[in-house]
């Protein structure tokens, strides 16, 4: 899996947690747990939870690989999907 499914598949799943929990502010999923990321390595993970960290489109939420998404990331989603 390329770096750039991995992040897709993150901003899926933070994308939608969020639309299913009606609030970009509790719509919190845990990283460590996308069934689609499933094989891959940690630090492959990790790496591309913390890019879309730095770009804004998601953030940490809670130590133990809670994220949520960032109005620039349903913005971001919205325009490539």
């Amino acid at each position: 899996m390329t770096d750039k499914e991995i992040r897709d598949a993150i901003l899926e799943v933070a994308y939608n947690s969020a639309k299913e929990a009606g609030s970009i502010k509790t719509g919190v999923f845990n990283v460590n747990k996308i069934s689609r990321l499933e094989g891959v390595e940690r630090k492959s993970i990790d790496f591309n939870a913390d890019y879309l960290d730095e770009k804004g489109l998601v953030k940490w939420a809670t130590m133990g690989g809670n994220m949520a998404i960032t109005v620039y990331g349903v913005d971001y989603y919205e325009t490539t999907h």
